[in-house]
């Protein structure tokens, strides 16, 4: 329970224009002295996300299932190694981009997660005085390309009436995060019908806060909550801190941790045996160019294991010289990658005389028919997508690699690729 009764929401809102700048891009870490930790994002001066708190993914499911009821979180998928800054909005933007949600649903998950978070700094601003750290940096991956922004005045304007009715109210003492607990379920069933105090108890039983019974209920936060003071104040209802969902319970990793395992059991060649495997012969090359090592030592295994060789290049930046040098036979080719993405890669690849006619496979996340109209327009020669399937793959070599394809490497190349390992990921599959 907050026990201080200071109730303002520009001091807050003012803080936080002093912190930001002008076009501010990075992001603020909030933390209280209980060490409970938030994070604010911002593009351009501009919020765009938020997190954190002691109910950071009970709040984050419980807005999803409200703007996304028919998607089930428990059969999605991810790689947790695409993920830079934030798992929640990650998810978010990885199922808008699959067209999985609209724009309108991830907006909304988006400014009522905004509300919620600046509501809760708000309190926790009148209970104690927070140490805010300001962080200016470009925001990468899931970050980079915001879905919606919100202007600091914008959002004093939706939260401020939200903090005020609930002052009025007389609850600026009680988080919105905090659960009811039955005290006195006796004096409780003698004041109410038996109906509805089986109703509440079971209520009570499945551990919910004020917002999640308010959301279940489908009724008002601060008109619920008027209600229940009531018990509280008497004593039969007391008011109590829960923990929060663990992140593994809403988002399951993907089965690519499996199969790294399994590549980890075996003995993994030297950066020196690497060097080495690409060698003058008839045995063809296949270059992945992906930003995420898990995806190239899965697939890098599959192309051994096919009896090719492999090539796997992390950096994009290192990705249009590594290919002119080796000349692969067959590239694959990652879409969402920092500084220089998938789209950018494979037009630049393609003004290579020795390489406009060399097999690239786009791998993506994304399933939208705008992505693959773009891909092909770059000149890619397949879209697949993620997660990696094995048949998929085994039949992009049964198309690409036959031998009216083949292309060897010479003992030039063979010299210029070991000048330029160094900077790849070594074939460990």
């Amino acid at each position: 329970m907050i026990t201080k009764t200071k109730q303002t929401t520009a001091r807050f809102f003012k803080h936080l224009i002093r912190l930001i700048p002008k076009q501010f891009s990075g992001k603020l870490e909030l933390q209280n002295t209980e060490e409970q930790q938030w994070q604010l994002y911002f593009h351009r001066g501009c919020l765009t996300w938020a997190t954190g708190g002691n109910s950071a993914w009970r709040r984050w499911r419980r807005i999803f299932t409200q703007f996304c009821p028919s998607i089930s979180l428990e059969t999605l998928s991810f790689y947790t190694h695409d993920v830079c800054e934030s798992w929640q909005y990650y998810i978010v933007n990885i199922l808008l981009k699959q067209e999985k949600i609209l724009l309108s649903q991830a907006i909304s998950i988006i400014n009522n997660t905004l509300v919620e978070v600046l509501f809760d700094l708000i309190q926790q601003d009148n209970l104690d005085t927070l140490q805010v750290t300001s962080i200016s940096c470009n925001l990468q991956a899931e970050m980079m390309q915001p879905i919606f922004r919100l202007s600091i005045y914008e959002a004093f304007e939706k939260v401020k009436p939200i903090w005020q009715g609930w002052c009025e109210a007389n609850l600026h003492n009680y988080s919105p995060n905090l659960a009811p607990v039955l005290n006195k379920p006796e004096t409780l069933k003698q004041h109410t019908s038996t109906p509805i105090y089986q109703k509440f108890q079971a209520l009570i039983s499945k551990q919910l806060t004020l917002r999640d019974l308010a959301f279940y209920l489908k009724q008002d936060l601060l008109s619920l909550t008027k209600k229940l003071i009531h018990y509280v104040t008497q004593g039969i209802i007391q008011l109590a801190t829960l923990p929060d969902l663990p992140a593994l319970a809403v988002v399951k990793i993907d089965a690519l941790e499996n199969q790294v395992k399994e590549i980890k059991k075996t003995n993994s060649p030297s950066l020196e045996t690497a060097k080495n495997s690409i060698s003058v012969g008839q045995t063809k090359l296949i270059a992945c160019i992906d930003d995420c090592p898990i995806i190239n030592q899965v697939i890098g295994k599959m192309i051994t294991k096919n009896g090719y060789k492999f090539i796997g290049i992390e950096k994009s930046t290192l990705a249009l010289p590594t290919v002119v040098k080796v000349k692969p036979d067959l590239i694959f080719l990652d879409i969402d990658m920092p500084i220089t993405n998938g789209y950018e890669v494979c037009s630049q690849i393609r003004k290579i005389p020795d390489l406009k006619n060399t097999p690239i496979v786009i791998l993506t996340g994304r399933e939208g028919m705008i992505d693959r109209i773009r891909a092909q327009f770059v000149g890619c020669s397949e879209f697949i997508n993620k997660p990696i399937n094995p048949e998929k793959i085994q039949a992009i070599f049964n198309k690409y690699l036959d031998s009216e394809n083949t292309k060897y490497l010479d003992s030039e190349n063979t010299t210029i690729q070991l000048s330029v390992v160094k900077s790849l990921v070594a074939a460990n599959c």
